[in-house]
C-alpha cells in the first residue's frame, strides 16, 4: 500500500498541472530553436487573439520530491513540461527577395570629358604640354565642373570671352589664330565637352599671345642683339584669373601691357588701320640734276613739297628762293650733312630716307612692349637705342634727358634689362677680347707703336708684359690682359656706370664730345656713351645715397684714381628698341631702324621666320686668326677714328 501511494503522488500532480493549463498543452508547439532566423534578442510578448491562453500563476509548482528510500526502486524522471516560458510567434514565411537590377552608371562630369579630350591630343610645343596639363589641373581642382557651359549651353561668361577674342586685332594680334566654339542653343554632352575645351585653349592661347608668345625666343629666332623674352604668365595662374573674375572680357583686355605708351601706339595703329591718308607715300625725289639756290626746275617744285614750303606765287613754284634754300640748310644741319643749301647725292639720298606710316612697324612696336618687364621700377633708366636718347626716371617722373651714341651696326648694343650696382670714377678701361684680336693684334703683330703712345698697359697673371718682345706671330692675344688706366685721354671719361650682365655692356663718359652733334650716332663698340655724364651720376648718388652734386664734383675733379661707389639700392637699366612713339600730345614720332630690328619682328609677324637676316651670334666666343696684313694700321685708325669709347 505504500509503495501504491508513492507512486499515485506524481500522477496526482501531473492531472493537477494538465487541468490549469489546458490552452498550453492544446496550443501548436513552437519551432525548434535551431530553425530561428536571426532576429533582434527576444521579448515576450502576448499570445495570439485567435486562441486566447488562460491566465497562468506567478510560477508553476515543480512536482514535489519523492522522500528518500534506501530499498525504493529506481524510476523514469518524469519529463520536463512542453513549455516553460511563452514564446513570440513565429514570423510567416515568405518567398527569398528578388535581386535588385543594377543602377545605370553616373555620367561623367563634364570636365572628366574634356580631361579625356586632353588626353587624347598631341601637343606639339612645349608651352602647349604646359597648357594641356594646367587645364587637367585645373578641371581636376573644381571637381570637374565645366566654366564656360550651364544648363546644357554656353554661358554668359563664355558669350563675354568669345567676344573679346574676335576683337584680337583691335590689339595687334590676329583673331584667326583662335578656335572658337561656334556652338549655339542646346549643346550634347560631346558637343559641350567639345565646346568647353576648345575655349579653355583659346583662352590659354590669347592671354600667351597678349604676353608676346608669338616669338618664343627673340635672341634666337631674330637676333642675339635682342636679349628679350616675353612676359608669358603661368597657364594655371591665367586660368585661375579667369574662374575668378565676374567679366572675363575684361581679364583678357588685362594680359597686354599695361604701360601708357603701348595703349598710346595701339590707338595710333587703329588711326593708321582705318585711315588710307595717314599711310600715304610721302614725296620723294627721282634721280636728277644738283639743285643749287637761285636755278628753276621741274624738281625744285617736288623739293618744296617734300619740306613743305610753298612758292609765294604760282610762276615761282620751280624756283629755288631763299625761303627754300633756308629750309634745305636746316634739314641738312639735322642730317648731319654740309648745310650748303646744294642738293647733291647725299642730300637727295637723305631727303628719300624717309619710312612711310604702316601698321604694320606700329604693330611691331606693340609686339616689342609684350617683351618688357610689367614694373620697370620706382628709379630706372630708359635707354631707346633708335632714338639716341636715355632717360632717368625718378619715382615715375622723367628727371633728366640725355644723348647717346650706340653700337656700330656690326658691333651693335644688345637690348636686355639688368640692374645697376655701382658707379666708378676715373674707371680703367679693360679691353675686350674682340678689340683685341680685331684692333690690336694686327698692329701689334705688325711691330706697331701706337699701343704705348695711347697709353695702353699689358699684363700676363698679373706681372707687366712689354708687347716689343712677343713673338705676335705664335702668340695669342687672347692670352694677355690689356688695360688702358685713368687719366684724361681714358677712352671711358670720368665715370662709369656698371650693371653686369653677359654683354659686357655699360654706360660711361667720353672724350670725343662731338659725335653727339651728330643725328644719328652708332659709333661705339657696342656700350653706351653718355653726354653730361656727371649730371647723371649725381641723379644716381642722389636718389641712392642722398649725395649732393657737389659731393660728385669733389671725386670727379679730384685725382686721377679708380674709385668704385656700390650702390645700395639696385637700378634698372632698360635697353631697348622701339622706332615709334607717341608724345602726350598725341604726336608720332617716327625713328629710323637703325638696326634691323623692326623689320625682323614685322616678318615674324607674318610667319616669315626664312626671311629674317639673324646675323652672327655676337656671344660667340672670338675666333683667334693670324693677323693679315693691309694698307695702314688698323690700330692706328681705330684709335684715331673711335677712340671715344668701344
Amino acid at each position: 500500500m505504500r509503495y501504491g501511494f508513492r507512486a499515485a503522488v506524481p500522477l496526482g500532480v501531473f492531472c493537477v498541472v494538465s487541468a490549469l493549463m489546458p490552452a498550453v498543452a492544446l496550443a501548436d508547439p513552437p519551432e525548434p530553436l535551431a530553425a530561428q532566423p536571426p532576429s533582434a534578442p527576444i521579448t515576450a510578448a502576448p499570445a495570439p487573439a485567435t486562441e486566447p491562453q488562460a491566465a497562468a500563476p506567478d510560477s508553476v509548482a515543480a512536482p514535489a520530491a519523492p522522500e528518500p528510500s534506501a530499498t525504493a526502486a529506481p524510476t523514469e524522471p518524469a519529463a520536463p513540461p512542453a513549455v516553460a516560458v511563452p514564446t513570440a510567434p513565429a514570423a510567416p514565411v515568405s518567398a527569398p527577395p528578388q535581386a535588385a537590377a543594377p543602377a545605370p552608371p553616373a555620367k561623367p562630369l563634364l570636365g572628366a570629358l574634356v580631361r579625356a579630350r586632353i588626353d587624347a591630343q598631341a601637343p606639339a610645343s612645349d608651352v602647349e604640354r604646359q597648357e594641356a596639363a594646367a587645364l587637367k589641373a585645373f578641371y581636376d581642382a573644381r571637381g570637374d565642373q565645366p566654366l564656360w557651359i550651364a544648363d546644357g549651353a554656353l554661358n554668359d561668361r563664355a558669350v563675354l570671352a568669345i567676344a573679346e577674342i574676335k576683337k584680337a586685332n583691335d590689339w595687334g594680334l590676329e583673331a584667326s589664330a583662335f578656335k572658337l566654339p561656334d556652338a549655339t542653343g542646346t549643346l550634347t554632352e560631346a558637343t559641350a565637352a567639345d565646346a568647353e575645351l576648345q575655349l579653355s585653349l583659346a583662352t590659354l592661347t590669347y592671354a600667351r599671345h597678349a604676353r608676346g608668345g608669338r616669338i618664343e625666343d627673340p635672341a634666337t629666332q631674330l637676333s642675339s642683339y635682342l636679349d628679350r623674352k616675353p612676359q608669358l604668365l603661368d597657364p594655371k595662374v591665367v586660368l585661375d584669373k579667369l574662374a575668378s573674375a565676374a567679366a572675363p572680357d575684361a581679364t583678357l583686355r588685362g594680359f597686354h601691357p599695361q604701360h601708357p605708351q603701348f595703349e598710346k601706339l595701339r590707338q595710333h595703329y587703329l588711326a593708321l588701320s582705318k585711315s588710307a591718308e595717314a599711310a600715304a607715300e610721302v614725296v620723294r625725289l627721282p634721280k636728277g640734276p644738283a639743285l643749287s639756290p637761285g636755278q628753276r626746275h621741274a624738281q625744285v617744285a617736288l623739293l618744296r613739297q617734300r619740306l613743305k614750303v610753298p612758292a609765294q606765287d604760282a610762276a615761282n613754284e620751280e624756283l629755288y628762293d631763299e625761303a627754300l634754300a633756308t629750309a634745305v640748310k636746316a634739314f641738312q644741319t639735322e642730317k648731319g650733312l654740309t648745310p650748303d643749301g646744294i642738293i647733291g647725292a647725299g642730300s637727295r639720298a637723305a631727303l628719300n630716307d624717309i619710312d612711310v606710316p604702316s601698321p604694320e612697324k606700329v604693330r611691331a612696336n606693340m609686339e616689342m612692349w609684350r617683351w618688357i618687364p610689367d614694373d620697370l621700377g620706382a628709379n630706372y633708366v630708359w635707354v631707346n637705342l633708335p632714338e639716341f636718347t636715355f632717360q632717368f626716371v625718378h619715382d615715375g617722373k622723367i628727371v633728366h634727358e640725355e644723348r647717346i651714341i650706340s653700337g656700330l651696326i656690326d658691333k651693335q648694343t644688345p637690348t636686355f634689362t639688368a640692374d645697376m650696382d655701382m658707379v666708378t670714377f676715373h674707371p680703367r678701361w679693360n679691353v675686350p677680347d674682340s678689340i683685341k684680336v680685331r684692333e690690336l693684334y694686327p698692329s701689334l703683330a705688325r711691330g706697331g707703336t701706337y699701343f704705348e703712345k695711347q697709353g695702353l698697359r699689358m699684363t700676363r697673371n698679373g706681372r707687366p708684359v712689354d708687347p716689343s718682345y712677343v713673338d705676335w706671330s705664335s702668340t695669342d692675344i687672347r692670352q694677355f690682359d690689356v688695360q688702358q688706366p685713368p687719366g684724361p685721354a681714358n677712352v671711358l671719361g670720368k665715370f662709369k656706370f656698371t650693371f653686369h650682365n653677359k654683354h659686357i655692356v655699360y654706360m660711361h663718359d667720353t672724350p670725343t664730345k662731338t659725335l653727339f652733334d651728330k643725328p644719328s650716332r652708332p659709333f661705339s663698340h657696342g656700350c653706351v656713351r653718355v653726354r653730361n655724364p656727371q649730371r647723371f651720376a649725381e641723379l644716381v648718388l642722389a636718389a641712392d645715397k642722398g649725395w649732393t652734386p657737389e659731393q660728385v664734383a669733389e671725386i670727379a675733379d679730384g685725382p686721377a684714381v679708380e674709385n668704385q661707389i656700390p650702390l645700395q639700392s639696385k637700378i634698372p637699366v632698360h635697353i631697348v628698341y622701339f622706332t615709334e612713339r607717341v608724345t602726350d600730345a598725341g604726336e608720332a614720332l617716327r625713328f629710323k631702324d637703325v638696326y634691323g630690328h623692326e623689320e625682323r619682328v614685322v616678318l615674324a609677324l607674318q610667319g616669315r621666320f626664312d626671311a629674317i637676316a639673324r646675323g652672327p651670334d655676337h656671344l660667340a666666343p672670338v675666333a683667334y686668326a693670324k693677323p693679315q696684313y693691309a694698307a695702314g694700321n688698323p690700330l692706328e685708325t681705330f684709335m684715331n677714328n673711335l677712340f671715344g669709347g668701344f
